[in-house]
């Protein structure tokens, strides 16, 4: 065969599209660099010398509720887990009905992650969004908060507390140094929803019953461990919330016991504050990370003697319904516990006090309490606004009424209308405290405090700073320059853009409208929310074009079955909730159904692997070793699944195999997988022998059928028969009887470019999307018995991007089969080499877009829920997708061809 063009020219092009490629790289990281957005901190700790003076003229630091604080966080408590009727926390439902608790619905920011969110309920502040992604790297000690003010901090130095720590070893790694006795457990290992929990409680009795203890911190991580594995209506849910309501009732019965007798002993004790919360809760699927309602809605609830209501007049079925309309912000955890237990407030918190825990406190105390509160979020206020200047207290003391008189909304700036609404409230409180002040003074005083506070926190919460524009902007001119640079390559590769002597475009009309209405889309935050509906319409729509433009029935039944593709996951923000084929599948009377669609895929699979090798006539002894490895391999996948789930029973008279797969599979799931991982290592191998000797061009149809039992495994399982569809639809694409060259107009898509749309489609048709809720952690453990962060991470992006994946390898497959007839090199490696800049050619223009709307956004509203994370999804894209496993890929396999002289 031909070894066509030069090699030098082939080495020339390489090299230039890999300095290209590298340009786009280092452009992006020093980007990201800059992008980034985190919080201006105050440096330093808080101190009581921080304090204001009371506008009451020589009051005292009003005293502390409380001396002992027990806080039991558990992972991805979402409010209806504690509040709504369906659930099984049957004490702590009591405590609140009775009065002897206090209920709320905590809002959580995005991103709705682990570490994010405890530095949030310990600083009080809006977390920076890459702690997002250091949350997954359980080595990594940069985002610790140790010269960082916390509460923590606070209660050991201010409050001489000893504080232990007993459950997620992200505590460890955010407070080195901080607990007197630990315990931890490693939050990533979600398969194990047991031992996790059984660590912790294991703990609190012989704890909690000592006397040297100031602050307990229990972290739980079963229950989120449950939801990711199985989603909020999960089997185990309830059991797990009854387990964790035991371990309410033991710590309230232990430590109330314990105030009793230390109250007798000295009476200058002070009781314990019992504490139940969620860092935050999680969606429909059991995952999180985004900001929908789902996730973002967890609790807090306080138990404590200061902390009792009137018990609930109506005690019946929907008596703690109303809780879950009380939210509450998260942030005002830290201020609310920093006033009771006396320690001052950490200096960069944006939370307000809860107003129903500090009603045991007398007027003058309360207000007190709130001008501290009040003080240390102007501080922040006036490092965040230049145009917030110093306050004189004694000032406004002398002129209350002008001051509660201002106008503060006629100010221009910001922040001198927060300085003014602070003012006011100052003389409000002078006011109240004045002769003639009375319980209606009182009560404005306090109302303009919460106006003040509340107006600085939303400001303040919404204000990102610390941006690098410098680095932005040549990180920018970097992606531009490849993008351009990536164009003119593309034009010199045969392909073209344009057609220079016509001065036309080369390429089709659809590609270049899909390519503009993509960078326009970008733009919207509802659009990038539900990009899948974008990709779900080009499908679609080439298809039709496809079919209008010389089609055949196959164009039809393509359409047909992805419009069940479509309707199998739904996803997004708007209708993720909607019902779907996930559901239907999901509900205990279909169990049946969704293993039967999931033995029938792993059949088509192996069908497909036969009708392959027998058409294109592979060795005789490599072919059945590569089909009995794929054959082995799938039916491991399938019942490492039908292990995990518990579903032998579901499958009635089928579950009479399980002694057989006993004898033929492995018994612990970790095995399996193994096995799983070791076959698909051996299938390639027998490919690659079968092939070096005929067709080795072919490689790409071993590795689609090859590929799948790796990519079940990694996928739940009412997405094998998703799978299944994919191979009908690209089987559908042969023989094509009407050939995209013969086609003269340019409406027709090329069938490269349905692949394409296919590709992307994919990502979201097996329930992906732009949030950072859609990322499964469920699979990345499969075959993983300890934590590796390089090995999870691998299996994350295998898992996340199977579809992608998949179809990457059906267009090298689709160009394999192209010239079946003609097995060129020299057009092998043209037809490769344009494709793949076509497609670097699309993802370098769509990097370098929504790096100048990042840019221009980055003040947005929405800049942590929707701009931050769609940005780390292109990143995914780019370095993992296109550049790790398209180009390398795609050139490892040319390399092979080349050498073999195919």
């Amino acid at each position: 065969m031909e070894l066509g063009q030069p090699r030098r020219v082939r080495w020339m092009y390489a090299g230039a599209l890999t300095f290209l490629l590298l340009m786009e790289l280092v452009g992006l990281g020093l980007f990201a660099k800059g992008f980034f957005p985190y919080k201006k901190t105050i440096p330093g700790f808080a101190s009581r010398a921080d304090q204001p003076i009371s506008m009451g003229r020589g009051l005292s630091v009003p005293p502390a509720q409380y001396d002992r604080l027990v806080l039991m966080v558990v992972d991805a408590l979402r409010n209806d887990f504690v509040f709504s009727n369906e659930s099984a926390m049957a004490y702590t439902q009591d405590l609140l009905r009775s009065g002897q608790a206090l209920g709320f619905t905590a809002k959580a920011q995005a991103p709705t992650v682990t570490m994010p969110r405890i530095k949030a309920l310990m600083t009080g502040t809006v977390p920076n969004f890459l702690d997002a992604v250091l949350n997954i790297a359980e080595s990594d000690t940069s985002s610790s908060l140790q010269y960082q003010d916390n509460l923590l901090w606070q209660l050991k130095t201010h409050g001489n507390k000893s504080i232990n720590m007993f459950g997620d070893d992200t505590w460890l790694r955010l407070f080195p140094g901080m607990f007197a006795r630990t315990d931890g457990t490693s939050s990533f290992f979600v398969t194990d929803t047991v031992e996790v929990d059984n660590n912790v409680t294991r703990n609190v009795r012989p704890e909690l019953e000592r006397d040297d203890w100031g602050v307990t911190v229990l972290h739980y991580l079963g229950l989120d461990h449950i939801g990711h594995l199985a989603g909020p209506k999960s089997p185990l849910m309830k059991p797990k919330q009854r387990e964790m309501d035991d371990v309410v009732r033991t710590i309230h019965d232990i430590v109330s016991k314990q105030d009793q007798r230390r109250i007798q002993q000295d009476k200058r004790a002070k009781p314990t504050l019992f504490v139940v919360l969620g860092d935050h809760a999680m969606n429909e699927i059991g995952n999180h990370g985004g900001n929908s309602k789902l996730e973002t809605s967890t609790v807090f609830v306080f138990i404590g003697s200061t902390t009792k209501s009137q018990p609930m007049a109506d005690r019946g079925r929907n008596a703690l319904s109303k809780l879950m309309a009380t939210e509450v912000p998260q942030s005002n955890l830290v201020p609310t516990l920093a006033l009771l237990l006396g320690v001052p407030i950490p200096k960069n918190s944006l939370g307000l006090p809860l107003p129903e825990l500090l009603s045991a406190y007398t007027d003058r105390d309360r207000l007190h309490m709130l001008q501290t509160a009040a003080a240390q979020i102007y501080n922040v206020v006036r490092t965040s606004e230049p145009s917030a200047g110093a306050v004189d207290q004694q000032q406004v003391a002398e002129r209350p009424a002008v001051y509660a008189s201002a106008d503060c909304g006629r100010l221009g700036a910001v922040g001198g209308q927060l300085q003014c609404k602070y003012e006011a409230a100052l003389a409000a409180h002078y006011q109240a405290l004045a002769k003639g002040g009375n319980s209606e003074k009182q009560v404005q005083a306090e109302r303009a405090y919460y106006e003040f506070m509340e107006a600085a926190s939303e400001h303040l919460s919404q204000t990102f700073s610390g941006y690098n524009l410098g680095l932005m902007g040549v990180g920018l001119v970097l992606i531009a320059a490849a993008a351009v640079g990536i164009a003119a390559l593309y034009q010199s590769s045969g392909a073209g853009l344009v057609h220079v002597k016509s001065r036309q475009l080369a390429v089709s009309l659809p590609a270049v409208v899909m390519w503009a209405t993509y960078l326009v889309s970008s733009t919207s935050t509802s659009l990038i929310e539900e990009e899948h509906q974008f990709w779900y319409f080009w499908v679609q729509t080439l298809l039709a074009l496809r079919l209008a433009t010389g089609g055949q029935w196959r164009t039809l039944a393509q359409m047909a079955m992805f419009r069940v593709v479509r309707k199998w996951n739904q996803t997004g923000q708007f209708w993720a909730g909607e019902p779907d084929v996930r559901q239907f599948l999901g509900q205990a009377a279909n169990a049946r159904l969704l293993w039967l669609l999931a033995a029938a895929t792993v059949v088509l699979v192996n069908l497909a692997a036969w009708y392959v090798h027998c058409k294109y006539r592979r060795p005789a002894l490599w072919s059945r070793t590569f089909r009995v490895l794929l054959g082995y391999g799938s039916v491991c996948a399938l019942v490492y699944h039908i292990e995990r789930s518990h579903a032998w029973t579901a499958l009635g008279t089928a579950a009479q195999l399980r002694w057989i797969v006993r004898l033929c599979v492995p018994g612990d799931l970790a095995h399996i997988a193994r096995t799983v991982y070791l076959l698909t290592a051996l299938q390639a191998a027998a490919s690659c022998a079968g092939l070096r000797r005929s067709r080795p061009h072919l490689a790409p149809l071993d590795a689609l059928v090859g590929i799948m039992p790796l990519l079940l495994l990694l996928s739940r399982p009412h997405n094998f028969a998703v799978f299944g569809l994919f191979l009908g639809i690209f089987a559908l694409f042969f023989p094509a009887h009407t050939s995209d060259t013969q086609w003269a107009g340019r409406l027709r898509p090329s069938r490269a470019l349905v692949l394409f749309a296919l590709a992307h489609a994919s990502f979201f048709a097996l329930g992906n999307s732009n949030s950072l809720a859609s990322i499964d952690l469920s699979n990345a453990y499969a075959g993983v018995s300890r934590y590796s962060e390089v090995l999870v991470g691998v299996l994350v992006f295998i898992s996340s991007w199977a579809g992608p994946l998949w179809w990457a390898i059906a267009g090298l497959s689709a160009v394999a089969l192209e010239l079946e007839h003609d097995r060129s090199v020299t057009q092998l490696l043209a037809r490769v080499r344009a494709l793949l800049t076509a497609a670097h050619l699309w993802q370098a223009s769509t990097l370098l877009a929504i790096s100048w709307i990042a840019t221009a956004m980055r003040m947005h509203l929405f800049v942590w829920s929707v701009f931050s994370p769609r940005y780390l999804y292109q990143i995914a894209w780019f370095v993992g997708f296109y550049l790790g496993c398209g180009t390398v890929g795609g050139l490892l396999w040319l390399a092979a061809i080349v050498r073999l002289g195919a």
